[in-house]
């Protein structure tokens, strides 16, 4: 909902190896529907291997189709647990942007880009030293490496899409009841980090959600941060 508001696509690619079920899957077509949108289902199965090396996790799998997704249609791309919050603006004047997690870590749950730019390629090509044991080494840590060696290839937000982060204290910014971090002031999007928190919520249970993410909930649901 959230990408329909604010980025207005052409075309929405939802990536995926099993077609989503279920009510909520249903709403978000309905919503669709009623938009200049085109939704298209790119099956795709999990890549087991890159450049002969093994890869067993989903995590992992998902990190390998999103970089070759942008690399070959150039666009956005963001997680499911990416909510943006207001219009991308000046971010589609550069080839590639990216968002910092932490000092020197570029977080690859939202990036954009044209397609087939140079850093993709770079980022790409390092999965030549790809190691399963190795949890975010290619997903987070090498485009930050290479954004360090290349700083002109990459346009990097420092605070604006994973702020605040999956630390305790960001977690306490987005989660705990009574604190409300000021998403409205210069986010482009805020990251839910749902994995560390795993509370579902829905459609009534926002409403009286006295905590950041309720604001941001309503906001996308029902078109207003305040209480309902």
């Amino acid at each position: 909902m959230s990408s329909l508001r604010f980025i207005q696509p052409q075309r929405l690619m939802f990536w995926h190896d099993r077609v989503p079920t279920g009510k909520w899957w249903t709403f978000i077509r309905q919503k669709i529907n009623k938009t200049m949108t085109t939704l298209m289902m790119m099956q795709r199965d999990a890549p087991k291997t890159i450049f002969g090396r093994p890869v067993y996790q989903d995590e992992h799998h998902s990190d390998i189709v999103r970089l070759e997704a942008v690399m070959k249609y150039g666009g956005i791309y963001h997680d499911l647990d990416v909510v943006v919050v207001r219009p991308l603006g000046r971010l589609y004047c550069y080839q590639t942007t990216m968002g910092e997690e932490l000092p020197n870590w570029l977080c690859n749950g939202f990036f954009m880009s044209v397609a087939n730019a140079t850093f993709l390629r770079l980022w790409y090509d390092s999965y030549h030293t790809f190691d399963p044991n190795h949890w975010n080494r290619h997903s987070v840590l090498m485009p930050g490496i290479i954004a360090k060696r290349h700083p002109g290839l990459v346009h990097v937000e420092k605070d604006t899409i994973h702020n605040p982060t999956w630390e305790a204290s960001g977690l306490r910014k987005l989660y705990n009841d009574g604190v409300f971090y000021n998403w409205t002031a210069r986010n482009y999007a805020v990251h839910l980090w749902y994995r560390k928190h795993n509370v579902d919520y829905d459609p009534e249970s926002i409403k009286r959600l006295n905590k950041t993410v309720g604001q941001i909930f309503r906001y996308i649901f029902y078109g207003q941060s305040d209480m309902l």
